[in-house]
């Protein structure tokens, strides 16, 4: 079936939805059994209190056993069949992203975090779950840029842009019926934040796909808590407004409406700002930054040597440019 389509559309990768499997019937247009499988002596505290709720029977048969011992595998193998597929047809590194996981996931697809709302809040609950599923594995990871359900603001999809830009996964993606929120629907001062958010996460392209060869190859974190790279400081250990990449970049973003200024955590060390230069003699301390609509805070820890390249508006074309290197002493 993947070859077949791939023939009349040569596709470059997978986007597989749906797939815990949600259903938008209660088990099936005709019910489900009454059996042991759809009503054990304990039901989890699942929504409608039943194993049937927005899924399918619980007694459903599947290839290796009923569904009622596959439900949290059939996201993870249909990543790993879809993952299989694309290397044969392809033959090059496949490209998958899912909705559903489970263990060893991240060895097969990405991720993305599912249908959030346009709201400031699910802006920054997005920060603790990209740092949780590198975590769990799955490096690739990513939210719905501006939400996806409800309509978003010019200014909240300015601020969702720039922290989208440090999700390993980026992708803007909304509900149907809603707002326009592409960075062409809004004003001129609005897409020229936005570019300059985009901008920069491709001048940063070398040193994340450096970070993505770390993770495959040593189970390393992309985006990372503060408390892992610094677990002896208990100021980072409940630090969920800003992520690193790897262990030379430090994230700030601004998660609140109205906000031109952020407060960040510094950890003890030299931090330099990657835009200006300037730099941060930290002692370990909570430190108010500047923050325009126009700027995300990122800075480059000293002890650090980051590569960037000069961007261009796809990635094929950005490799062909220029690279410069960051020395952070």
């Amino acid at each position: 079936m993947v070859k077949d389509f791939h023939d009349q559309v040569p596709f470059d990768g997978m986007w597989i939805d749906m797939n815990e499997p949600s259903n938008f019937v209660e088990g099936s247009l005709d019910g489900c059994p009454n059996n042991k499988l759809e009503n054990p002596p304990y039901v989890p505290d699942v929504l409608g209190r039943s194993l049937k709720t927005h899924t399918i029977c619980a007694s459903s048969k599947q290839y290796l056993s009923s569904h009622y011992n596959l439900h949290n595998l059939y996201g993870l193998t249909e990543a790993i069949a879809s993952h299989n597929a694309l290397v044969r047809v392809r033959e090059k590194r496949p490209f998958v992203i899912s909705r559903s996981t489970f263990a060893s996931h991240g060895r097969y697809a990405g991720h993305w975090t599912g249908d959030i709302a346009s709201t400031w809040e699910h802006l920054y609950y997005t920060i603790p779950a990209v740092l949780l599923f590198n975590l769990y594995g799955v490096p690739l990871v990513g939210a719905d840029i501006c939400g996806f359900a409800g309509d978003t603001s010019e200014e909240l999809c300015v601020r969702w842009t720039q922290l989208g830009a440090f999700y390993p996964f980026m992708r803007n993606h909304n509900d149907h019926g809603r707002r326009p929120q592409e960075p062409y629907a809004f004003s001129q001062e609005a897409q020229k934040a936005m570019r300059k958010a985009l901008l920069l996460r491709y001048s940063l392209l070398p040193y994340l796909y450096t970070l993505f060869h770390k993770a495959h190859s040593a189970g390393d974190t992309v985006g990372r808590p503060l408390y892992l790279e610094f677990p002896e400081d208990p100021n980072t250990w409940d630090i969920d407004r800003q992520l690193m990449w790897g262990a030379a970049l430090l994230i700030t973003p601004v998660l609140e409406a109205g906000k031109t200024e952020v407060s960040g955590y510094f950890p003890l060390g030299t931090w330099y700002n990657l835009m200006t230069g300037f730099p941060i003699h930290s002692k370990g301390q909570w430190i108010l930054l500047p923050a325009p609509l126009d700027t995300i805070n990122v800075h480059i820890r000293a002890g650090y040597i980051l590569p960037l390249q000069e961007p261009a508006l796809t990635t094929t074309e950005s490799r062909k440019k220029g690279m410069t290197l960051v020395v952070a002493l």
